[in-house]
């Protein structure tokens, strides 16, 4: 199934443009409503994967706060270090209007992330972690096929999502005094805008890996983005940057309290998955009206994608529920 081109912008005077399509959408600014200060989220989240290194992070817009999370696996040796800051009103954070257009900053707290978009990503990481080890990065992501989804939550709530898997990767990461070379590594963008809905929830899987002879990426979701019968709109894999949609997957957790520790396993048409965790980090927030609850577990996915053989492909998976 080939996805059609996205049009330039998410609504027009008929309504918003719904569908997915293998090209971001450019404008996905949505109509201004009374309370989108509080109900529109919106969220930047990039990985880069090498055999040695796994960096991850997140820029995220709540209305109430903003939020910042980092981490980093040296996979040479299981070393993860973590950072995680929330500011409250949005303070620090300046967000671009689009996943291709402009840029998304964070500089505050004496933490700096900037992404500026430029036919790819740039993007230059400046920060500390809680141990006190640095970590200073700068590097590329290259465009691959989007899977871009204008997706229809009901009640008048459009949300925009832009995954994309397996984006070639070059530059440099120090840290702790180390330089890794990131050039051959692949990288994952995640870019949301949703009116999303007062209790929210998802399960996520994405991975980004060099296997045999091809660059591989995956991207499922459950719970979030269905369709009437009940299949995620964004599901797919890549293949040397061409983007395959995918149908119902079933996600398969392990027991409450050993998300981190226990496989996870992931069925559907094309797809026979097991992830086997290697560490993981999670957020238990409870303020009575707001609240967050999430375990994204790291480590590697191993069985078969479509025609491929997976062995060994690190990434992510998440199990995550929010009052928001």
């Amino acid at each position: 199934m080939t996805l059609p081109l996205a049009p330039p912008v998410a609504h027009r005077a008929e309504g918003f443009l719904f569908g997915r399509y293998r090209t971001p959408i450019a404008n996905p600014l949505f109509p201004f409503r009374i309370g989108d200060r509080w109900r529109l989220k919106e969220w930047h989240y990039s990985s880069v994967a090498t055999p040695e290194l796994f960096l991850a992070f997140g820029l995220v817009q709540l209305g109430y706060a903003s939020n910042l999370f980092l981490y980093a696996i040296d996979r040479t040796t299981g070393q993860a270090l973590e950072l995680e800051d929330t500011l409250p009103g949005g303070a620090g954070l300046a967000l671009a209007p689009s996943s291709v257009r402009g840029t998304t900053e964070w500089r505050l707290s004496g933490q700096q992330i900037r992404i500026d978009y430029d036919r790819g990503w740039d993007i230059t990481l400046a920060v500390r972690f809680r141990s006190g080890e640095k970590l200073a990065a700068r590097f590329r992501l290259e465009p691959v096929d989007a899977l871009a989804l204008l997706h229809d939550l009901g009640g008048g709530r459009p949300a925009y999502t832009h995954k994309a898997a397996a984006m070639p990767a070059s530059g440099t990461a120090v840290l702790g005094g180390r330089t890794f070379d990131l050039g051959g590594g692949l990288g994952v963008l995640d870019w949301t805008r949703s009116r999303a809905k007062r209790e929210t929830i998802w399960k996520w899987a994405s991975f980004a890996s060099r296997q045999g002879e091809h660059d591989l990426g995956l991207n499922l979701s459950a719970d979030v983005y269905e369709d009437a019968q009940g299949v995620s709109q964004e599901n797919a894999y890549w293949v040397d940057g061409a983007v395959h949609p995918l149908g119902h997957v079933d996600f398969e957790l392990p027991p409450e309290g050993r998300h981190a520790t226990h496989p996870w396993k992931l069925t559907g048409e094309g797809v026979d998955l097991v992830f086997e965790p290697a560490g993981a980090r999670a957020q238990r927030l409870d303020l009575r009206l707001i609240r967050s609850t999430f375990v994204q577990p790291y480590g590697t996915f191993h069985g078969r994608l479509a025609d491929h053989v997976v062995d060994g492909a690190f990434g992510v998976v998440e199990d995550h529920e929010s009052l928001w």
